[in-house]
């Protein structure tokens, strides 16, 4: 990993930094189904210690590791550099290939532990999509490295950091190399063409990004967009929405993967990509979802949306990474919104403060993501205007007697209602609609 060329003992700082770094790694190495000896040697203490500790405990970064890291990458564009220089090919060509492995792997693992906090996240992908390019062995056999696997990360980092910013991806959909493609059916690569596809439509337009709401810098989501919402538009995005509809449904079913904790995955993974779709369809098609003018029908879907994705929590005790606490803080906010427009339900209040409690559960020294999330949640908490009982009464009245515009809605309904009665609990598997 980067830097694995560098070595651990260059680090600065306590050997509790090097024990926490190592354990952190282990945590995405799971993740990413990569094996231990992927990423170098470790003392079978420090390992033993990693695989005992709960994600929990596992989530300290050490501002130190991150100076560290980013000079390691940083070198990588330095002619001459000692990191960015390979081994000899003439000595040894697996050794450059490994060299390349190691390096990719280590940008991937920076990119997770970094993505939303840190932006210049694009630019160590496409370092890491050249350098694949250019070391990927053209024929693969038990000695290679998982080159193909890899390149899923990167794919991964990619997409997740281009969703939060709303820019265009970087890594294309279909490796141009032939060793890398995997198969149309695969799970992972049907999700990923979906966001891939949707990112690049509506990437460059001026729309409010979900990071804006919880930057420095945000966006002024009350101008109107940039550019009309076009029919190839609506096309493109209820193609998106049908396709996760299908996706969901057929990774869930019993015959194909009876693993409750994959389908639990599965099903995370829609719920988030399902709010990420109404977040970009809402502000194209022209709506604030800063307002408190936001009408029902317009809130509909993304509130209930938005409410499946705060309640992850109940039933995944296993969620870590950034993309998904920033996705699940962005359903808290719109959450909010719902509440001060007289739409929130009773146990609204409750799912926020089960996130907030959670994000505050780290020792991420300050500043982390967590407490910019919690921070963000906290203020608007804070300053949130609860209408009256009797107010809230006649809202609740004016929501059942509306008709609903179904022009807003691009999901499945039944699909829609089930979500929120998690299926992976229950005896009977989700059958197609």
């Amino acid at each position: 990993m980067v830097p694995a060329s560098l070595p651990l003992a260059e680090l600065t700082g306590s050997s509790e930094v090097t024990k926490d770094l190592l354990r952190r790694v282990q945590a995405i190495e799971d993740h990413l189904g990569l094996s231990i000896a992927e990423v170098g040697h470790r003392s079978s203490d420090e390992v033993t210690s990693s695989k005992t500790q709960t994600l929990d405990q596992d989530s300290a970064f050490s501002t130190q590791y991150l100076a560290v890291l980013c000079c390691a990458i940083s070198q990588l564009s330095i002619p001459g550099s000692e990191i960015g220089s390979p081994p000899s090919e003439e000595d040894d060509p697996a050794a450059v290939e490994d060299w390349a492995f190691q390096t990719v792997l280590g940008i991937v693992l920076a990119g997770l532990l970094n993505e939303a906090n840190v932006r210049e996240t694009g630019i160590w992908i496409s370092i890491a999509y050249r350098l694949v390019l250019e070391h990927c062995p053209p024929h693969m056999d038990e000695r290679c490295r998982d080159w193909q696997r890899i390149f899923n990360g990167v794919q991964i980092v990619d997409l997740e950091h281009a969703s939060l910013h709303l820019s265009c991806p970087v890594i294309p959909i279909e490796s141009p190399l032939p060793a890398l493609q995997i198969s149309h059916r695969d799970q992972l690569y049907r999700l990923s063409r979906m966001m891939n596809t949707g990112l690049t439509r509506f990437s460059g337009r001026g729309l409010p990004t979900i990071w804006s709401c919880f930057s420095n810098n945000p966006v002024d989501a009350s101008q109107a967009p940039s550019y009309p919402f076009t029919p190839v538009d609506a096309a493109v995005i209820r193609d998106w929405a049908r396709h996760l509809d299908d996706w969901l449904v057929e990774f869930t079913k019993t015959g194909d993967d009876p693993d409750p904790h994959q389908r639990m995955l599965v099903f995370r993974q829609y719920v988030l990509h399902r709010l990420l779709v109404l977040s970009i369809y809402h502000p194209a098609r022209g709506c604030n979802l800063h307002s408190n003018s936001i009408t029902l029908n317009e809130q509909h879907e993304l509130l209930l949306s938005a409410r499946a994705t705060l309640k992850l929590h109940l039933h995944d005790k296993s969620i870590w990474s950034n993309w998904d606490l920033v996705m699940i803080s962005w359903a808290a906010l719109i959450v909010i919104q719902g509440i001060e427009v007289g739409v929130g339900e009773p146990d609204d209040l409750a799912s926020i403060r089960i996130h907030l409690e959670m994000l505050r559960e780290t020792n991420e020294p300050k500043p982390s993501l967590r407490d910019k999330l919690a921070s963000r949640l906290e203020q608007s908490l804070q300053t949130i205007n609860t209408p009256s009982p009797t107010t809230m009464g006649h809202m609740a009245q004016a929501a059942a007697d509306v008709e609903f515009d179904c022009s807003w809605q691009i999901f499945d309904q039944a699909i829609m209602e089930q979500v929120m009665d998690p299926f992976w609990s229950r005896p009977n598997e989700l059958q197609p609609m």
